[in-house]
């Protein structure tokens, strides 16, 4: 199998040209980081249809994820770089994404986020919210004082598996995030979390701008809300090539 590996501010993945179809073990054997090579999932990219490409998403504990905002940049910019032009589409189990080279990096266009119940975690105001896969948003003072563990074990435990995240405002266009993320654990960035972040402190009236920067323990993202969908942009950069 030959794999390229990438980043999207530290969320890492390998990439993989399929037909591939890792189980379980495999996959986990693949993102362990002592014996393998070490990652937040595998992404596999299908045989396109003009410049449409089916991804398909694997965590790194081997189940299969509905959407993943920065592995999605990621194959964007692969695609792009080995098939020329500025624009695709990635076709995920979570619907059609767009994507593109911008001003910050690669971004993606997927559908606006749909928010859940309000909900509180451990005596903390909370938010669920929907893109393309389950999240949750608590709102804290500071995400880098939080037992982030205990946090995720306090969410999942009243609505189920979904990505957890810490947040809180630093201004009317910037948020401060960590992400537990469902079948990973905390990630330095996380794209769809960073969507969700967003559009919870939109609806909390904590955010007005058209523009948001999202800061993560691995470099900031950057969310555009724009209506029925949301734009998300940062760096998506190689790591090294290989084969295992």
């Amino acid at each position: 199998m030959k794999f390229t590996k990438m980043h999207g501010c530290g969320n890492d993945f390998i990439v993989v040209d399929g037909p591939f179809a890792p189980d379980t073990a495999r996959t986990r054997a693949l993102c362990d980081r002592r014996t393998g090579i070490g990652a937040d999932g595998v992404l596999v990219i299908g045989t396109p249809s003009g410049r449409r490409w089916p991804l398909v998403i694997h965590n790194a504990d081997g189940s299969l994820a509905d959407a993943c905002g920065n592995g999605s940049r990621c194959v964007a910019r692969y695609l792009l770089d080995r098939e020329g032009g500025d624009r695709l589409e990635l076709d995920t189990a979570s619907g059609l994404l767009g994507a593109w080279r911008d001003a910050e990096g690669i971004a993606i266009d997927l559908a606006a986020p749909e928010l859940g119940a309000a909900v509180r975690v451990d005596g903390r105001e909370a938010r669920s919210v929907r893109v393309g896969n389950p999240n949750v948003m608590i709102f804290v003072d500071d995400p880098a004082r939080e037992d982030l563990e205990v946090l995720a074990s306090a969410a999942t435990a009243l609505v189920g598996p979904a990505n957890v995240g810490a947040v809180t405002s630093r201004g009317p266009g910037e948020l401060s995030l960590r992400v537990h993320e469902r079948g990973v654990g905390e990630t330095l960035a996380c794209g769809t979390g960073s969507c969700a972040a967003v559009a919870a402190a939109i609806a909390r009236g904590d955010v007005t701008s058209d523009t948001v920067r999202v800061r993560l323990p691995g470099g900031t993202l950057v969310v555009r809300p724009r209506g029925a969908r949301y734009e998300l942009a940062g760096p998506a950069e190689y790591v090294f090539t290989g084969e295992a």
